[in-house]
């Protein structure tokens, strides 16, 4: 009986041949390679998209921030009206506080008021509303009717101004 299991095991084993072997082996390696080019592919494009992802995320936090500091930027005009009408000296100190406050915020956040008076006139920076004869300083700046303001190079008001002619 013990010839005839061992005669079973032989006859159930199955050992496949040299050839057999060395065919199988280069479809494994080609599966393999395929597979591990497909695997850092798919890393590389993660990357990337994590990548475009924080550059876009960036981008869209710096413009929503522009935008409301350009809907906050009234304000400070209307303070500077109010402050400039006020006849009483301790509510136009009171008016320079709350002024004081907001610009400090907005300086916080890289907001910065655009100087421009005795420059000249710029169309890509400056918004002209008006010119006034002054043969003097032809083509510059000569007063600012609205201030202008930009944050991290990037304007976010044109300033009005009038321009020398």
């Amino acid at each position: 009986m013990a010839n005839k299991k061992q005669e079973e095991e032989k006859i159930l084993e199955f050992k496949p041949q040299q050839e057999e072997v060395e065919e199988q082996k280069p479809q494994e390696d080609e599966k393999y390679n395929a597979l591990y080019d497909r695997y850092l592919r798919l890393q590389a494009d993660f990357d990337n998209f994590k990548k475009r992802n924080a550059a876009t995320s960036a981008t869209m936090y710096a413009q929503g921030v522009g935008d409301i500091i350009t809907e906050i930027l009234p304000v400070l005009d209307y303070l500077d009206l109010a402050m400039a009408a006020q006849k009483d000296e301790e509510q136009r100190k009171g008016i320079e506080l709350v002024k004081n406050a907001f610009t400090t915020i907005l300086s916080k956040h890289g907001v910065e008021e655009m100087v421009c008076v005795g420059e000249m006139f710029d169309p890509n920076k400056h918004e002209a509303v008006m010119k006034r004869e002054d043969s003097e300083n032809s083509g510059k700046i000569i007063e600012v009717v609205k201030k202008g303001y930009s944050r991290e190079g990037k304007i976010l008001r044109h300033p009005m101004v009038i321009v020398a002619e």
